[in-house]
């Protein structure tokens, strides 16, 4: 598959060992586009999650390095550059926001801590965040207040409070019923289309891969490495009848098939 042009990450030869014999990631090369959609695929212990936390600053790679614009993320003594990690959003599977804050405050906190701009713009850059996000309306109440994806949405508005170029998501939806995934997955291809952000997702769960995706990373396990990179054509934005047609159930039957064949040779 040709590289996508207009390289915003670049990943060379990217490894993880944590000794003992025991390597998480083997070293992987990959070329994500400025405004692409990547869906890293994988069952459990394959470096999918290993690999976007080296991306997003919290974990240093044992080998290869990690070109953001072509600048390098991390220095060779292991220590990552700040200034680049300001262009990184991260969405965890947990929302984890301050349960004494409310909504509105959770998303303005990492404004607050950057500071710059007067306390009026501020605000209205986390509530226009949270409209973006589809939580409008949610910004006077407390997390113990809100769904399990009603706080995902403020955890997504709050990582894109800062306006980063690059949006890391590690399992956000995976916690929640189908029927609000399904939701929470057509907003995200909203807010992805609105902004253009560069968006990295973690999932295991294969529809939502082909549903989400520009290309699929498929992920082998133990040790994890690249087993395959599949492209998605279909065209956007995708509706949820998309899911029924032949042509997505093939690629759901493809990926499905691999993986599985993948975990056998585990």
């Amino acid at each position: 598959m040709a590289e996508p042009p207009d390289v915003l990450i670049r990943l060379d030869g990217v490894g993880k060992d944590y000794g003992g014999g025991v390597s998480a990631l083997l070293p992987t090369s990959l070329a994500v586009g400025g405004g692409e959609f990547l869906v890293l695929l994988g069952p459990s212990g394959c470096g999918k999650t290993t690999l976007l936390r080296m991306i997003a600053g919290l974990l240093p790679p044992s080998s290869g390095g990690i070109l953001i614009s072509g600048e390098p993320l991390w220095s060779s003594g292991g220590r990552c550059r700040k200034a680049l990690l300001c262009r990184l959003g991260l969405v965890l599977q947990d929302a984890n926001l301050f349960p004494w804050l409310t909504a509105e405050e959770n998303v303005l906190l990492p404004l607050e801590l950057r500071g710059g701009s007067e306390r009026g713009r501020r605000t209205a850059r986390a509530q226009a965040m949270l409209a973006l996000a589809g939580a409008g309306d949610l910004g006077s109440r407390l997390p113990h207040e809100l769904s399990g994806g009603q706080r995902q949405r403020v955890a997504i508005a709050r990582a894109l409070s800062c306006d980063p170029d690059i949006l890391l998501m590690d399992e956000p939806f995976a916690a929640l019923d189908a029927i609000s995934r399904e939701a929470l997955d057509l907003e995200l291809q909203k807010l992805w289309l609105e902004t253009g952000k560069t968006i990295i997702l973690v999932t295991h769960s294969i529809a939502e891969a082909a549903f989400l995706a520009d290309r699929v990373v498929l992920f082998a396990p133990r040790p994890g490495r690249i087993a395959e990179l599949v492209e998605l054509r279909f065209p956007r934005p995708r509706e949820p009848e998309l899911m029924f047609t032949p042509e997505f159930q093939q690629v759901v039957r493809h990926l499905h098939e691999r993986m599985s064949a993948l975990m056998g040779q585990a």
